[in-house]
This record gives structure tokens, C-alpha cells and sequence, in this order.
């Protein structure tokens, strides 16, 4: 499925929110290139870690950050119950879903580190309520911020998050889960 540039509100969100890394067009020589996330995990995999049948994984293109990241996503959301009445004050109508946000840097991993280090200065600035804790997932760094797990390995950032509605304790164990895949399978992809 090629990726769209039509992004939920939510992931835009989940990609942006950060002082540091700010979703602004800006015109780059040598841009890096997209990593498809959707590749990073399948379906199966999703929906065995949230014990829920997942829609096949959408992926959006986001184009180059203003600090010059290549930013894509992909989304996973579980089907409301077609007899439910969506959410409008939730993300995705209340569906249940996971998130996968990759960011390609141009500077290698000192532009990396740009990503793990907003969450802190988020913190820091009560934009986020949680106090980022490192996780060890098989990436060169990686912490639980609260609502999803963070991670870098070389020149590559990423953020997977787990919002199930009705099960907020199993977040971080699942999000974990979810990352150890993605940081395992991200470094043998072509950047």
C-alpha cells in the first residue's frame, strides 16, 4: 500500500507535539530517505500484542521534519463495533490502536538523539505529565515517556505507542513488546 499524506489527527499530533522536533516544511539538500513502518510490523504481530484484530496497518508519509528528519507513520486500529457510536472527542472515535512513528535523520545519531531529548524538555515543561524512564528495547536508547516508547539506533528515532481504551495498565508492557520488533527489524532496513 503506498503511504498517504493524509494523516490522522492524531498521528500528527504524536509526530509534532515535541518542541523539538517540529513538523514545518523545510527545504533539505540531501534529505534522508522514508522508512515505511508498516513494514516493520505486520498486522498479525499488532493484533497478537493487543489481543485484538487489528485493520491492516496504514502508513503516512509526513514528509521532512523543519529540523530535517524524514518523518512517516503507520497506524493499526482495531474496527469499532459497527452498532457503537464513535468518539468524537477521542482519537480514531475510541478505537483501540497502536502508532508507529519513524524518523529518518540527515546528521546520523547526534540528530537522533533530537527526538529522545524533546520528551525530557516536554516533561520539563509540564507538555507531557510523566517523567521519561529508560526501557531497554535492543535500540542504542530507548525510554517510556508516559503514553509510548521512544527509541533511537544510529541515525533513526522512533515512537510506538499502544492506546487500548479499556486496558491503560498493559500500555507500557505492550508498547514494549511492539518496539523490541521494530528496533530488532529497523536496523536491517536500508536508510
Amino acid at each position: 500500500m503506498p503511504m498517504s499524506r493524509k494523516l490522522p489527527s492524531l498521528a500528527v499530533a504524536f509526530a509534532c507535539f515535541l518542541p523539538a522536533v517540529s513538523c514545518a516544511q523545510a527545504p533539505q539538500a540531501a534529505a534522508p530517505g522514508a522508512i515505511n513502518p508498516c513494514t516493520l510490523l505486520t498486522d498479525a504481530e499488532v493484533s497478537d500484542v493487543m489481543g485484538l484484530k487489528v485493520q491492516a496497518g496504514r502508513p503516512f508519509d509526513n514528509g521532512v521534519t523543519g529540523d530535517g528528519a524524514f518523518s512517516t507513520t503507520c497506524v493499526w486500529a482495531v474496527a469499532l463495533d459497527p452498532n457503537s457510536i464513535p468518539d468524537t472527542t477521542k482519537p480514531l472515535g475510541g478505537a483501540s490502536f497502536a502508532i508507529l512513528n519513524i524518523l529518518n535523520w540527515p546528521g546520523g545519531p547526534t540528530d537522533a538523539q533530537k527526538y529522545l531529548d524533546s520528551f525530557q524538555g516536554a516533561f520539563d515543561q509540564k507538555v507531557i505529565n510523566s517523567q521519561p524512564v529508560p526501557v531497554e528495547v535492543g535500540a542504542d536508547q530507548s525510554l517510556w515517556w508516559g503514553d509510548g516508547v521512544a527509541g533511537r539506533k544510529d541515525g533513526v528515532s522512533f515512537g510506538i505507542s499502544v492506546a487500548q481504551i479499556a486496558d491503560r495498565d498493559q500500555r507500557q508492557p505492550k508498547a514494549e513488546q511492539l518496539a523490541r520488533r521494530v528496533a530488532q527489524r529497523l536496523w536491517a532496513k536500508p536508510t
